[in-house]
């Protein structure tokens, strides 16, 4: 069992071709974000909560002992990025564990043994940790169309597993309309109008409120006036309230910020030390 509480993030994992763009900000950064994670907080393992995998009844566990497929979730991008590979090994122990949790309470959970990681858990992963070596790397699914206090009630439970050398990582994106984005690409640094008050909001409940009230905050998002310009649908917001459940009683601190069209490239880190 390990003494040090381990820190829980929402990070926004941006398109596939983050994966190959080494100038980008955002590839820089979750550089540096794998590097103290390795170097620094030294997890015994990692979960992933990412939008491109939603359940619609059973919370599914990914259940290999060995290297996790990936998935190639995405079309018409560049050949390059159908050949990337990414050798995060599972955990069946830590797996039966999740799915244990859940089900005790009161969630309905399975093991998967046949879904690999979506290009939301091995795209930001291979860029912040692309050696993971014998760190077990795990993905969680999503409810669909399941409401924001769900998500935060699968993150509390999931909680205790920080105090056993775990991190838990939501992946999203903190403001994501794919349509606009796609409307505006001849726009050069266009960033629709949205998307900085909308993200300033999140933050401010993120970082200035903890607990109970912070939840209730993220679950009041549903009546936000920007909710449906920022998030068409919920995939790649609750995420965040994952990592909030998660999180509890722990502070967020602002760790990355960028903004391209219709969407965010910025993360938020419970927890953190520095």
């Amino acid at each position: 069992m390990s003494t040090t509480k381990m820190p829980c993030y929402y990070i926004s994992h941006g398109g596939p071709t983050l994966v190959i763009d080494k100038e980008d900000e955002s590839y820089q950064w979750m550089q540096r974000w794998g590097k103290s994670i390795i170097k620094e907080i030294k997890p015994k393992a990692i979960v992933v909560l990412s939008a491109h995998w939603e359940t619609s009844e059973a919370i599914r566990v990914t259940n290999f002992s060995g290297k996790t497929p990936i998935i190639y979730d995405f079309y018409g991008f560049p050949e390059i990025l159908y050949k990337q590979t990414y050798d995060g090994k599972g955990s069946p122990v830590l797996a039966k564990r999740i799915v244990d949790l859940l089900n005790q309470a009161g969630f309905q959970s399975e093991l998967d043994d046949k879904r690999g990681f979506d290009h939301g858990c091995w795209i930001p992963l291979k860029v912040a940790i692309p050696e993971p070596g014998d760190l077990p790397i795990l993905q969680v699914s999503l409810t669909r169309k399941a409401s924001y206090e769900h998500h935060i009630k699968v993150g509390r439970v999931l909680a205790s597993l920080r105090n056993e050398g775990i991190i838990i990582i939501g992946s999203g994106s903190l403001v994501h309309n794919l349509r606009e984005t796609f409307a505006t690409l001849d726009k050069k640094d266009f960033v629709a109008p949205y998307v900085g008050p909308f993200e300033s909001d999140i933050e401010k409940l993120c970082t200035k409120f903890t607990g109970k009230e912070r939840d209730q905050k993220l679950i009041d998002l549903i009546n936000h006036p920007l909710l449906r310009k920022a998030h068409p649908t919920d995939d790649h917001l609750v995420p965040l309230h994952i990592a909030a459940g998660v999180a509890g009683d722990d502070q967020g601190t602002k760790l990355h910020t960028k903004y391209f069209s219709a969407l965010s490239m910025s993360a938020i880190g419970f927890g953190v030390t520095n």
